[in-house]
């Protein structure tokens, strides 16, 4: 049995009221990338002095978790020079850390 409502049945608003609760909100991935040399440095903060907690290599691949800009200059191989680190989770050995950007690319 179905009762109006202002021109709406109670079986329509619960209808959509069923749509509406029952879709899943779908959040973003996190950005997912690669170590571009070997040996790079996971560190435990944002500066090449900051301890190291591990390594990451080409085939690792890494899960971004956060960044920091405009802290320690970094130069790179290409010649160029960074002032980015990101926070990073090494998929194949669990490590995370803080990796200069001039030694990650982002898939």
């Amino acid at each position: 049995m179905s009762i109006k409502h202002a021109g709406v049945t109670t079986t329509a608003l619960l209808t959509l009221l069923g749509t509406l609760f029952s879709a899943t909100a779908t959040a973003a991935a996190p950005p997912q990338g690669d170590f571009t040399a070997t040996g790079v440095k996971i560190h435990s903060g944002y500066s090449t002095t900051s301890s190291v907690r591990g390594h990451g290599n080409p085939g690792d691949g890494y899960t971004q978790l956060g960044g920091q800009a405009n802290v320690e200059s970094v130069p790179c191989p290409d010649g160029s020079v960074k002032d980015h680190w990101t926070y990073v989770h090494n998929n194949r050995t669990r490590v995370e850390g803080y990796v200069s950007d001039c030694f990650i690319r982002e898939h």
